[in-house]
């Protein structure tokens, strides 16, 4: 027996506790429950939507937050992951429109701002995405997942001033991520990309090998608007150890010790930079 009864509502809020702590599975079950005992709680539908995102599964997400849209109207959370869904099943055009409709709404919604240049980036407008992002860090939203899309736009736009500021700090904010929770394998993947982007290679590899040891078969992850699993981190291996070695001497480029405490370097080699 929940603490609040046999009720929707406690169901619902145990959920969120879930959801909170990261268990995702135990989230859904929870919200299903509630949803079952109330069919009109849409917060719960939603959260069902939002948990399968959270888990990768944006497929399977997209009926749900599309329902969530409808019968939420007025909210924009259920439309931003709308949004987000979207974009993870390259439904470019579809994302773009849910994002400008928000803007219309709320010119100055960060996310819906920063689900725009994820737009410009999929379609290699690297200068749109860059005036976007620069935007959502203006309006205060200062993450890794700003940092790191406008490093990697700066990067294909031949800027590689922009890009390596904006690396070191998408690692400066992976780094305190990793601290917090070192046996999540979502740090260590996207601090590897954001080493490789660096050109530190040997930096690179290491976390990718960290977030093979902590990756579970078989799963997918989501976090900072990327989508990941075994495939993903192994792609990444393959791409670092086939790449050839930096032409400048980094401490990532010899038997030293890794880079990967020293954030503020530039002594990185600016044309090995990830997806070149």
């Amino acid at each position: 027996m929940l603490f609040g009864g046999e009720t929707a509502q406690s169901y619902y809020e145990e959920g969120l506790t879930a959801a909170i702590k990261g268990d995702m599975d135990q989230a859904i079950r929870y919200f299903q429950r509630a949803n079952e005992l109330d069919a009109g709680l849409h917060q719960a539908q939603y959260q069902i939507g939002r948990c399968l995102l959270r888990q990768g599964k944006a497929q399977a997400a997209l009926p749900l937050l599309e329902a969530a849209t409808r019968n939420l109207q007025g909210l924009i959370p259920p439309r931003l992951d709308l949004g987000f869904a979207f974009l993870h099943l390259r439904h470019t055009e579809a994302a773009r429109g849910v994002f400008s409709e928000i803007l219309r709404e709320n010119p100055e919604e960060p996310r819906a701002i920063l689900g725009l240049a994820y737009c410009a980036f999929s379609k290699g407008h690297w200068e749109t995405t860059i005036n976007l992002v620069q935007h959502t860090i203006e309006l205060g939203r200062v993450q890794f997942d700003t940092h790191f899309l406008l490093a990697r736009a700066a990067d294909k736009a031949n800027m590689p001033d922009v890009s390596t500021i904006h690396y070191q700090k998408a690692e400066e904010l992976m780094n305190q991520s990793i601290e917090a929770t070192p046996e999540q394998p979502a740090g260590y993947y996207l601090r590897g990309r954001v080493y490789f982007g660096l050109g530190q290679r040997k930096a690179a590899l290491e976390d990718v090998e960290m977030a093979l040891k902590y990756v579970l078969p078989n799963r997918r992850y989501y976090a900072y608007n990327e989508i990941f699993s075994r495939e993903e981190i192994s792609s990444l291996k393959e791409s670092i150890l086939a790449g050839p070695p930096p032409e400048s001497k980094t401490p990532d480029s010899t038997n030293g010790p890794s880079s990967r405490n020293q954030p503020n370097s530039n002594n990185h080699n600016p044309t090995e930079r990830e997806g070149r």
